[in-house]
């Protein structure tokens, strides 16, 4: 069993335009509304691909009854703690002249230090039963720094993957030792407050969070490609050529696709390149609809993997 934990998911409106026009009126030509938050969108890729997964979180009342609606459509196994508050929304307007996606999301409902606690306990009660869990997103308002890191220790030792930046990427790599982590180069960038230009630096950066302590640590980089790096590895795998409709959730979906590897090859560094086709056949999908499995079948053998 794969445990997904959510603390702030979301509805995700993806709407369309012919042109952005910032201080004008904007008509939208289309309008679409899917399950939204990075611990769901994994939980679903991973449930899409075959795998045994669960989503564990946290969610506000006002919606809560349509957004479990929403994850039982996907056949999502599911425990949320309710609190008082609304599911947010997340707006992604696209452009049609080739702006590309401006994405719009709301904060989330506030977390006080006690509903924090029972989550926690929630959290670990609910992955006993977990090979693995996956620690992605934003965190709701009420947070304190470091809540990645304590949900890590109150995980027991289990293999945590890790999808964060700045701060709370930065305290859990050093206080806890995730099994991987997966920031893109914009996050690996902020955490690190340099710019990380060509792939031996994006490699040396890598190294900085291995020498922490994680273990395994893959940063995705765009049209760039992606990287893997461990102790004693580094990959490299140039982007496939796929037509890109919409690049959200295609980090989340690498994830996805990195857990159907571990399991069927028991190595993460083969793993990589099933992440790199389930990213590449995320961006295929409009809007956040994230994966369709035949894509990901055809592009995993098309995916080459370089030693560095």
């Amino acid at each position: 069993m794969i445990s997904a934990i959510c603390m702030n998911p979301c509805f995700d409106k993806t709407v369309d335009v012919d042109s952005l026009k910032p201080g004008q009126v904007n008509r939208i030509k289309n309008v679409r509304l899917d399950l939204g938050g990075k611990g769901i969108n994994v939980a679903v890729v991973a449930e899409r691909l075959g795998l045994e997964v669960q989503c564990i979180g946290i969610m506000g009342k006002e919606g809560g009854v349509e957004l479990s609606d929403m994850m039982d459509r996907e056949h999502l196994r599911h425990t949320f703690m309710e609190i008082p508050g609304h599911v947010r929304t997340n707006t992604k307007i696209f452009s049609r002249d080739g702006q590309g996606v401006t994405e719009l999301n709301e904060p989330g409902t506030t977390v006080t230090p006690e509903q924090l606690q029972e989550f926690i306990t929630l959290m670990r009660d609910e992955t006993r039963g977990s090979d693995m869990v996956v620690l992605t997103g934003s965190l709701p308002p009420g947070c304190p720094e470091g809540t990645y890191c304590e949900l890590m220790k109150a995980l027991d030792g289990k293999r945590v993957i890790l999808d964060t930046e700045g701060k709370e990427l930065e305290l859990a790599a050093k206080g806890a030792h995730p099994f991987l982590i997966k920031p893109n180069l914009r996050e690996m960038e902020a955490t690190l407050g340099i710019e990380l230009r060509t792939i031996r630096t994006i490699r040396d950066a890598a190294l900085l969070f291995i020498r922490l302590g994680v273990e395994h640590a893959v940063v995705s980089m765009g049209e760039m490609g992606a990287m893997y790096v461990s102790a004693d590895k580094t990959l490299f795998a140039p982007a496939l050529r796929v037509e890109t409709k919409s690049t959200v959730g295609a980090g989340d979906a690498m994830i996805g696709g990195m857990l159907l590897g571990y399991e069927k090859e028991k190595d993460m560094a083969r793993a990589f390149r099933y992440g790199i086709a389930a990213g590449a056949a995320s961006v295929m999908t409009e809007g956040t609809q994230l994966i369709v499995l035949s894509d990901f079948e055809r592009l995993l053998e098309q995916v080459k993997i370089q030693e560095v």
